[in-house]
């Protein structure tokens, strides 16, 4: 049977849980939710990976499944993984939520799955990468049972608070890259174009120049060589980090 994996990452950490569960299930495709995907064919599983974004899902997945038509794969076996930090929210009620909503589809399955915090704008981020990337593959392999057996669980929401955070978070943050800037540290590697999941930068006289369609997930951030890219002027001097599995060239692979 086929299996698919819809997938969105900034700095790695959903890809890399992706590609986790793609190993273990069949004829398993990993799709970016940054492109547009029309459904060819019937599928068995039908998952959806993405980290939480201000308790919620980031505006990409929201957008992507509210415009991909799943009509002939209505009786998929669907779920949903949040990757989170600090707390998932309501990201995967949020899930559950539009797919009933949009598309009459049951989400069968709904984990989240604690992975490094790394949202570098609004802290310094931990020293502790080893320790914590070690217990997110731990927590992953019963998720990943749960799938391969077609589990089913319940899916409750937390707070309505959450649901508020999360549309003022999706409502302002296309434009959040105007508080972005370079330093004169920039050597146009171009990595930052490279591994932007929705193509928001453009090179210009060997700079980044962005685009105000930003998702803010700080890949441009976190992948600069040279920590030339900064919010305001706040992140300069605290530590960046990508999966340690996932490098600049497989991010962009996968988002191409």
């Amino acid at each position: 049977m086929n299996n698919i994996i819809f997938y969105f990452s900034g700095t790695g950490n959903s890809l890399k849980a992706a590609k986790d569960i793609s190993k273990e299930l069949e004829n398993c495709e990993i799709v970016s939710m940054a492109k547009s995907f029309e459904f060819a064919k019937q599928y068995d599983r039908i998952g959806f990976i993405y980290p939480t974004y201000f308790w919620g899902l980031p505006k990409k997945v929201i957008e992507f499944i509210k415009r991909t038509n799943m009509i002939n794969n209505k009786n998929a076996y669907f779920f949903g993984i949040a990757t989170y930090g600090g707390s998932a929210g309501n990201a995967i009620y949020q899930l559950y939520e539009l797919l009933n909503k949009r598309h009459r589809i049951k989400l069968n399955y709904g984990q989240k799955l604690k992975m490094f915090s790394n949202y570098v704008i609004m802290y310094d981020m931990s020293k502790n990468i080893n320790a914590v990337t070690e217990k997110s593959n731990k927590d992953l392999i019963p998720i990943i049972d749960a799938i391969k057996n077609k589990k089913n669980n319940y899916v409750n929401v937390l707070t309505k608070f959450f649901e508020f955070i999360n549309k003022d978070f999706i409502k302002n943050v296309s434009k959040m890259d105007k508080d972005y800037n370079v330093s004169d540290n920039c050597n146009g590697c171009a990595i930052c174009k490279k591994v932007c999941p929705v193509k928001n930068i453009e090179i210009a006289n060997k700079k980044p120049q962005f685009k105000h369609s930003c998702e803010n997930c700080v890949a441009c951030i976190q992948y600069c060589p040279e920590k030339a890219i900064n919010y305001k002027n706040i992140t300069q001097n605290r530590r960046r980090y990508t999966h340690p599995e996932i490098d600049y060239m497989e991010l962009s692979k996968f988002n191409t």
